[in-house]
């Protein structure tokens, strides 16, 4: 339809003077054919004219259409009503016949602007919406190619994290080889710290633009990387029990600290002996808050109460104590430890899940 209507555009744009022209041409057009087939007679003196008022409306526009009309009836009555060559009516008849004439003509031409105003609104307005389509759909594409664009860089990241944290812990673990006891113990902690880093940024996932962790599959990498670099032939089994909750890199990172240092202390102190056991790593939402709890079925603590017990343990947890709660205090949360019945230790940390001031988001 549009194909039929699109010239139309331009022949109602045309001067006035040409498009007055161009519906007397179709005027005369018909009455060259109407004497032709009919000669100087009063039959249907109207008839072909109605063609031609319709194509001029349609081609040139209403005013057009008005013109054909007036010319055509007086045409008609001039060489086609009673008396002949004359604009004299012979009866009221004729009268009504041209009013009639010039009515339905008038109506045509201005159904027909009408009708090719409602067009051009329409075709406007498909054109804007054919123009924003192509714009969203252009905004989409640079979208998308963004997005993959942002995903191979965090790929590469995390690439080149891993790489450098493995080189970093290959070179602390060549220097604890050589050195002496108490270095190489705290060299070998330092590893595993750094092994936390790296599994953090091994994890990495991008949601609303922003670098989270994803808490459940990061526990897992975490006790994971323990079995193989700690646990060795002790026979203690290490579970994780964790919702999948997202958090931030930063925040992430510190309780996957907080975890290794509670976890390593409970294998290094609660199971003596090769007493057999196990450790359970847990991690989910308690209202408003997180728990980390890391519950171990070992030899417990003293026998003492749980104030006590909890002071006691601050005194002897030495460096790793002190860690624990200077990272606790820095997610703005606190570390609890209490005898597990019938035997052992549990560690819950809570930690507000929206820290109050917290800006690093990881913004990607």
């Amino acid at each position: 339809m549009r194909r039929y209507f699109r010239p139309l555009r331009r022949t109602r744009a045309l001067p006035l003077p040409v498009r007055w022209a161009g519906a007397a041409l179709l005027v005369l057009a018909a009455f060259g054919l109407r004497y032709l087939l009919l000669g100087p007679t009063p039959a249907v003196p109207y008839m072909l004219f109605l063609p031609a008022v319709i194509l001029a409306a349609v081609v040139f526009g209403r005013g057009s259409g008005v013109t054909a009309t007036v010319l055509g009836a007086l045409l008609a009555v001039y060489f086609f009503v009673e008396p002949l060559y004359s604009f004299a009516f012979a009866d009221a008849a004729s009268v009504i016949s041209v009013m009639l004439f010039a009515a339905i003509g008038f109506f045509i031409a201005a159904l027909s602007g009408a009708l090719h105003d409602a067009y051009i609104e329409a075709e406007d307005a498909y054109h804007a919406v054919e123009t924003a389509r192509r714009e969203a759909e252009a905004a989409r594409a640079r979208a998308e190619a963004g997005e993959r664009e942002r995903d191979l860089l965090l790929a590469e990241l995390k690439h080149r994290v891993k790489n450098d944290m493995q080189r970093i812990m290959s070179t602390m673990r060549l220097q604890a080889a050589g050195a002496a006891p108490d270095v190489a113990t705290a060299l070998y902690a330092a590893v595993d710290r750094v092994r936390i880093v790296a599994a953090v940024h091994d994890r990495l996932a991008r949601r609303d633009g922003h670098l989270l962790v994803g808490m459940h599959g990061f526990l897992d990498d975490l006790v994971a990387g323990l079995r193989a670099s700690v646990l060795g032939l002790q026979p203690v089994g290490l579970f994780v029990d964790a919702e999948d909750h997202m958090l931030p890199v930063s925040r992430a990172g510190t309780v996957g600290l907080v975890a290794n240092e509670l976890i390593t202390n409970a294998l290094k102190h609660a199971f003596p002996e090769d007493r057999v056991g196990s450790i359970t790593i847990g991690f989910r939402r308690d209202g408003t808050d997180f728990l980390l709890l890391v519950a171990d079925d070992g030899i417990g603590l003293p026998e003492m109460p749980a104030v006590e017990a909890e002071q006691e343990s601050r005194r002897h947890g030495g460096m790793g104590r002190k860690l624990v709660r200077a990272l606790a205090a820095q997610l703005g949360g606190q570390i609890e430890t209490r005898p597990r019945e019938p035997t052992g230790t549990q560690h819950v940390l809570r930690f507000p899940m929206n820290q109050p001031g917290a800006a690093d988001q990881g913004e990607v």
